[in-house]
């Protein structure tokens, strides 16, 4: 394996001023948002066209070298850290054109747009992308099919892949791969598109890809609901969907949340035990007949409720959810973030248990999410200069994993598997999807990566 003899050539094939290998120009990509993994790369290539995709693919792939394609690094699972020494890292920032088609119904953007770029340029047109992570602003669109990502719209319009019409990925070795086609419907063969979202870059590099667009609203009330008790904000959540109410954004905050936003940000939000925050969209006449159904329901299940559609009341109803992992970050040195998904009918027992587990290991973990699909985010708080608090932080990280596979749910709901959680994918393979399912991954590995050269050591490979 000789990386020195991939760069020299690709000096000469794609320029020198692509590639950077001074230690200080490859700290930051030796890690990421995770910050738990650091391993500085071998290199890092910026890729500005396919051509530049292709030559690194193909020179790495014959020299057997590790090549780590990357967007912003904002992955909460240490996906986009190099795995093993010697890497190159691929940044696929520079590829950032989009172009919206209207009359079609899609945006093309390439990997390197960001998610928040490519839904302002279809706000321009009355439309918007709906996948909206929270890191949207500076999440790319190649990094976010990669880790499919989700975010708060989840609750009525699902992750990345419900939104991907073609895409199109250079293999090892450099050859490109059209996958899919811009139109809402067709039909042949199997749906390859799978194949790469939500691979972690273990199996190519998604370079460009043709997504579907919703118009905007023509109105949003945004209703708040507070809870003496964290079961009947879970119970609401439940109840809302139940009932055939689907907001675009249905989220859930504890106690611990609100209070850490009101210490760490300053804020005066209502402390209670429970907070569920719903957005309704629809139709000017009809919008606020929902939002008042929707209230009735938190009302219901013991809520006090606030509703609002003015612009600058809704932005203060948002306060504490847009601050709450930020608050979270500033308040402690060191935070494992959970992803859990569970199915909504044990939504109140995972709170249950999640506030029993938290007082067992006697640390702070806040505990917000996208509950309107499932997802939760624990945020487990510790001192990382504390042995014990940073031992019981990764056995509480385990455990809350763990709970998400008993109660029927998933490890990870949108941040990914990288390096956080090979292990726990493991037990939620043998736990749900049986004994074929490594096997049948690796086959697909090995005929598409036969060098191994993809990411490696990400999600179980």
């Amino acid at each position: 394996m000789s990386y020195a003899r991939v760069l020299t050539e690709l000096g000469k094939r794609i320029g020198k001023e692509k590639i950077f290998t001074e230690p200080e120009e490859l700290y930051s990509y030796g890690v990421d948002a995770y910050t738990e993994f650091k391993q500085p790369p071998a290199a890092v290539v910026r890729a500005s066209s396919e051509e530049d995709v292709r030559a690194v693919l193909e020179l790495a792939n014959r020299e057997r070298v590790p090549v780590v394609p990357r967007g912003s690094g904002t992955s909460l699972s240490g996906g986009s850290v190099p795995a093993v020494p010697g890497a190159i890292v691929l940044d696929l920032t520079p590829m950032n054109k989009i172009e919206v088609n209207i009359d079609d119904g899609y945006v093309m953007a390439e990997a390197g747009a960001t998610v928040l770029e490519v839904d302002k340029a279809c706000r321009s047109y009355g439309f918007f992308f709906p996948p909206d992570p929270a890191s949207s602003r500076i999440a790319t669109i190649g990094g976010s099919l990669a880790e499919n990502a989700g975010g708060l719209r989840g609750a009525k319009f699902g992750v990345m892949k419900n939104w991907v019409l073609a895409m199109e990925v250079i293999l090892p070795g450099g050859k490109k791969v059209r996958i899919g086609e811009p139109v809402y419907k067709w039909r042949w063969g199997p749906d390859l598109m799978s194949l790469f979202i939500g691979s972690e870059g273990t199996l190519g590099v998604i370079t460009r890809a043709w997504l579907k667009i919703y118009p905007l609203p023509e109105k949003v009330v945004r209703v708040l609901g507070v809870f003496d008790r964290i079961e009947d904000a879970g119970k609401a959540i439940s109840q809302i969907r139940r009932r055939g109410y689907v907001p675009m954004i249905l989220e859930l905050l504890d106690r611990e949340t609100i209070e850490i936003v009101n210490e760490s940000l300053g804020y005066n939000v209502e402390v209670a035990e429970g907070m569920v925050m719903a957005d309704v969209d629809g139709p000017r006449e009809s919008v606020w007949r929902i939002a008042r159904e929707v209230e009735s329901v938190m009302k219901d299940c013991g809520g006090r409720t606030r509703a609002s559609d003015d612009p600058e009341e809704m932005e203060q109803l948002y306060l504490a959810r847009q601050g709450a992992y930020a608050a979270v970050t500033r308040a402690y040195p060191g935070v494992l973030l959970e992803d859990i998904t569970v199915p909504l009918s044990k939504l109140m027992e995972a709170l249950r248990e999640l506030d029993r587990m938290r007082k067992e290991y006697g640390l702070k973990m806040p505990v917000f999410g996208h509950a309107g699909d499932g997802n939760l985010h624990p945020n487990i708080c510790f001192d990382p200069r504390d042995e014990e608090q940073l031992r019981k932080a990764r056995e509480l990280f385990v455990k809350t994993g763990q709970l998400a596979i008993k109660l029927g749910g998933a490890i990870s709901g949108e941040h990914g598997i990288g390096l956080a959680k090979k292990e726990l994918f493991l037990e939620e393979i043998k736990a749900v999807r049986g004994e074929g399912y490594v096997e049948m991954v690796k086959m697909i590995k090995q005929l598409l990566d036969p060098n191994g050269i993809m990411n490696p050591g990400k999600i179980f490979f």
